[in-house]
């Protein structure tokens, strides 16, 4: 039977919070892997570009998501979170979409973002096509400095495009809402997202600092968040505080 796999990368300066993302996607029952960037002292060492300038991140993140592809079975799927994200619900109703890649697509406004994709949130399933498109990915990101702008330029759609499902560089590609499974929407109501990302203009946001103003509903949310709380409280001998009431 198919199943998903979580993976998240991060050095030291992220540590803090890919530990809650890990935790997030374990605490929803999903096997993790996490990827040692520098200094986390823990999970599969990997050496990694990364960059600070916007879009940029984690250029060699095809490549984390190659090396996984290589651990799972085949048709499983590999789901990357940056490690800014949680898994709040579970995902499972995406093994049932037809897709060799899925990725989050933004809100739709008057004009089209310049990134419609972010690339904080990948699925990837392992089939037969998939890997030649992450040779593409990679190949692009060795020349350029950003994983999200690489893969923009390289399936070039649009925020009108969402929830459309298209064949391009021999693979399936299904386009899914940033509201749902990759959501940064803080000034609007979260309640039907199932993953939700402190991108870096977010991060004042972040669940260690304002886990209390995280919508309570529906209340799996609150179970999730909870237990996540309750092993980081303990972790850190108590450094988040206290579990949501």
């Amino acid at each position: 039977m198919s199943k998903i796999v979580v993976i998240t990368a991060a050095d030291i300066k992220f540590k803090e919070m890919a530990l809650l993302t890990e935790l997030s996607a374990k605490n929803l029952g999903y096997k993790t892997f996490v990827y040692d960037l520098g200094g986390l002292e823990y999970g599969i060492p990997f050496e990694a570009k990364i960059s600070v300038q916007r879009g940029a991140k984690i250029p060699s993140k095809p490549s984390i998501i190659k090396h996984a592809i290589n651990l799972v079975d085949h048709n499983d799927i590999v789901c990357w979170l940056d490690a800014d994200a949680l898994l709040w619900q579970p995902i499972n109703e995406l093994l049932q979409c037809p897709f060799d890649i899925a990725v989050t697509v933004r809100l739709q406004k008057d004009e089209d973002h310049d990134l419609p994709i972010n690339a904080g949130v990948v699925f990837v399933r392992k089939t037969k096509n998939v890997e030649p498109f992450l040779d593409l990915w990679i190949n692009k990101c060795s020349s350029g400095v950003s994983d999200q702008v690489e893969l923009n330029n390289l399936l070039n759609v649009s925020t009108r495009d969402v929830d459309k499902s298209f064949i391009k560089h021999d693979i399936k590609i299904k386009l899914l809402p940033c509201s749902v499974y990759n959501n940064f929407y803080f000034k609007n109501p979260q309640i039907l997202a199932k993953i939700i990302h402190y991108i870096s203009n977010h991060r004042s946001w972040w669940l260690r600092q304002t886990i209390k103003k995280i919508p309570k509903q529906p209340s799996q949310e609150i179970i999730n968040l909870n237990t996540i709380s309750m092993y980081y409280h303990i972790a850190n001998k108590g450094q988040l505080g206290d579990k949501i009431g």
